[in-house]
């Protein structure tokens, strides 16, 4: 596994362990790219609202319920390409 690759795996986990907590709803166009079609697919069903600039924003709750899923149930449903993961974004959206 190369270094960018072995970074990239990390920077998920923490993206992901991050959202099991965090109580911040978020608009779905801040989830990192390689991971919003998992979250669109995992809401079906279930209740989006929008922002004032009309931006769907997805509830805390249901990220944290999608991040389980993923690391404690099954997985990503899509394999993710480790080589194309933007590191930086995945940081970025911790902090937001």
């Amino acid at each position: 596994m190369t270094t960018h690759n072995q970074e990239a795996y990390r920077a998920l986990r923490a993206y992901l362990t991050h959202l099991l907590t965090d109580p911040r709803d978020t608009a779905l166009e801040n989830i990192p790219a390689p991971l919003r079609a998992s979250v669109e697919a995992f809401l079906l069903g279930k209740t989006v609202y929008h922002d004032a600039a009309d931006r769907p924003v997805i509830y805390a709750h249901d990220l944290a319920a999608w991040a389980h899923q993923v690391v404690h149930m099954s997985g990503l449903e899509y394999p993710v390409s480790l080589a194309t993961v933007d590191i930086n974004s995945l940081r970025q959206a911790m902090a937001a």
